[in-house]
């Protein structure tokens, strides 16, 4: 596929001509803009190289940078030599040497500019170009056509396709009948006529000639660039327009919508960073639980122990109460418990003849009846020698039975020697008495004593609740 920038199509007649030909070469004279209407810019674009004849400086100038490879002859085309008035019709195609051409255009109102440019003959250009073969030649020089060919004289090259602008200025009106003649002298023969130039092929290349006839059409595959200006694409471009206002207040919807999402994505990252912020107040928080968690299990693990602690001396308690129990279960089977059975059963009844009395001082109410008691076991000898015999039996329990009573009946001046009247009781109590002259006698009540007769007050609770 081929792009056409010429103004009639020129460019894809000439390439369905030479497209065979790999890096040709062309001379065109009226080269004008580099791109715009160009006639060269299709074969430029597949790697051909030529020299541009362009008399106007902007259009040279323009050339020059488009196309620093190529020469750029910043000249006239035509007989004699030296200089030429030149005039300029800035920002068109106008631009001629013609003198009379030139006064029509300005009459028309077209902005005239005059300067002398260096006259070059056609001969000494393609002179110049001898050693290769040019494969087009084009003239375009706005009625200068005429003058342009004369100026071939006896130059052998013979370009195999030659191009010229056959029509007056600004009109249809065909102008070839000047120039044609000298031509087709040269060894061309006429070919194809576009409605604006005429084509003409070198006797020398007569194959060529099968190329020419149908004008530019569907099979030639080329297509308009971007930046043509022609009329046949007035529709297409008015389409283009208006697509492009479709296209410009699309391109607003998208603004917009890209800004609603510039925003949206905003409004998206601070709420993700605000629900990254709770996340991570969430796990310090489950952290900060764990951390209690991991706390309260050494806790209960501490607990656990101490109950299991408590609960191993609770076993050693129940174990120690249970031999107790077997050790009272033994005293209340053993034979002393059954002998003392009268004695408890009698502090019993004093005990609950001791609760019937209200005095002040129960000690002493308790005191005068087991003095009231022994007193009356000594007053009866068969009684007193029964106890003595069964209390003798048991040395401790006869000793601190004995100290509590002499505690107590002392202060009676009961004689000692009525129940106690052996040896060895009288040299104890002459101890006791000779030790004790000086101490009020309920001192003499000694710990073993008090702890004798709990015991038996204790005792006798038992055996009363057995």
């Amino acid at each position: 596929m081929i792009t056409s920038y010429a103004q009639n199509f020129e460019d894809v007649i000439l390439w369905r001509a030479l497209k065979s030909v790999e890096r040709g070469f062309y001379i065109d004279i009226g080269a004008q803009d580099p791109v715009e209407d160009s006639v060269s810019l299709l074969f430029y674009e597949q790697g051909w190289r030529g020299v541009h004849v362009e008399p106007t400086a902007t259009y040279a100038a323009k050339i020059r940078s488009a196309r620093p490879d190529e020469e750029v002859i910043e000249a006239a085309i035509g007989t004699g030599t030296g200089l030429l008035t030149f005039h300029e019709f800035p920002g068109t195609g106008l631009s001629t040497g013609d003198r009379a051409i030139a006064e029509q255009h300005a009459e028309s109102g077209f902005k005239m500019e005059e300067r002398l440019v260096p006259l070059v003959s056609l001969q000494d250009l393609l002179d110049g170009h001898a050693e290769r073969d040019v494969h087009w030649l084009k003239i375009d020089a706005e009625g200068m056509e005429s003058e342009i060919i004369e100026s071939w004289g006896s130059s052998a090259v013979r370009p195999w396709i030659v191009v010229v602008e056959s029509t007056l200025p600004l009109s249809t009106k065909k102008s070839h009948g000047e120039w044609q003649p000298r031509l087709v002298g040269l060894g061309y023969e006429f070919v194809y006529f576009d409605g604006l130039n005429r084509f003409y092929v070198s006797e020398e290349h007569s194959e060529l000639k099968g190329s020419f006839g149908p004008g530019p059409n569907h099979f030639d595959q080329f297509v308009f660039p971007v930046s043509s200006k022609s009329d046949m694409l007035a529709p297409m471009r008015q389409e283009l327009a208006t697509k492009q206002v479709s296209i410009d207040q699309r391109d607003v919807e998208i603004a917009r919508l890209h800004q609603h999402i510039v925003d949206a994505t905003a409004a998206a990252t601070k709420q993700l960073a605000e629900k990254q912020a709770a996340v991570e107040e969430r796990d310090t928080e489950i952290a900060r639980l764990i951390s209690n968690a991991t706390e309260s299990s050494d806790v209960i693990s501490g607990l656990k122990y101490e109950l299991w602690v408590e609960k191993t001396r609770t076993h050693e308690w129940w174990l120690k109460s249970e031999f107790q129990l077997k050790q009272i279960e033994e005293i209340y089977k053993s034979r002393s418990w059954k002998i003392m059975g009268p004695y408890r059963r009698v502090g019993r009844i004093l005990k609950a003849a001791s609760s019937v009395f209200k005095f002040r001082d129960l000690e002493s109410k308790r005191d005068s009846i087991v003095v009231s008691a022994v007193r009356f076991v000594i007053s009866r000898p068969r009684l007193k020698a029964f106890l003595s015999k069964q209390l003798r039996r048991y040395p401790s329990l006869f000793n601190r039975f004995r100290d509590y009573t002499i505690s107590k009946i002392t202060s009676d001046n009961c004689s000692k020697n009525r129940f106690y009247s052996t040896k060895s009781y009288s040299m104890y109590n002459s101890y006791r008495t000779n030790t004790s002259n000086h101490v009020n006698e309920r001192i003499l009540n000694s710990s073993e004593s008090n702890r004798i007769f709990l015991d038996l007050e204790q005792s006798f609770k038992r055996r009363r609740e057995i």
